[in-house]
């Protein structure tokens, strides 16, 4: 079995929303920067690579109406990503005992270099797909038909684990299992449920 994991909001601590709405002096709500990720041609040139991190913080301090440079954003920005969950690098070291990991996000040129250098994901993966490499993001079900192909797998070899709901969709419309797991507790709770947390055999 592959188990296909979203990266922020499942195994890694985002506080995207929390330092946007502290960058704006609250008028970035929780809804705006919902929307603007999953609607925004801005976020959306961002996450296919079409478009720099420098670029995409120029376009969004004018789309925000932000009181900040774009410099400034930036350096919040990078912030947004913290880390792993506590003990969400030891979950898929357990899990790879037993099954093919890989991982799919919704990333930018920033984060991949972290991911690489600091947080060395490609140890911890089998496969890393990530969005702006790819030209590809979720929830466009081509995203999802892409990893298949390059895992060589059918779409009923793959369970697929997200933060969000449209996601999840986007991988069923693609017959991919697919389950919303919000941060490591949810996540851990879903594996012991579908019988993936057991070490045996």
């Amino acid at each position: 079995m592959i188990l296909l994991f979203d990266l922020a909001g499942v195994l890694l601590d985002f506080r995207g929303i929390e330092s946007s709405q502290e960058i704006s002096g609250g008028t970035v709500s929780a809804e705006m920067f919902g929307n603007f990720w999953s609607k925004s041609p801005i976020a959306d040139r961002l996450y296919r690579g079409q478009i720099s991190p420098e670029r995409f913080a120029s376009d969004t301090v004018v789309e925000w109406s932000l009181k900040v440079t774009p410099a400034q954003f930036l350096t919040s920005f990078r912030e947004w990503l913290v880390g792993p969950y506590p003990g969400a690098f030891e979950l898929l070291a357990r899990l790879r005992r037993r099954h093919t990991l890989a991982c799919l996000s919704n990333t930018n040129a920033l984060d991949c270099e972290r991911f690489r250098s600091e947080l060395n994901l490609h140890e911890r993966f089998d496969f890393c797909f990530f969005s702006n490499e790819m030209g590809l993001r979720k929830p466009d079900i081509s995203c999802y038909q892409h990893v298949l192909k390059r895992l060589d797998a059918q779409n009923t070899d793959v369970i697929f684990f997200d933060d969000s709901l449209e996601c999840v969709a986007g991988a069923r419309a693609a017959g991919i299992a697919a389950h919303q797991c919000a941060g490591i507790g949810p996540l851990v709770e879903t594996l012991s449920i579908l019988g993936l947390l057991d070490d045996r055999g």
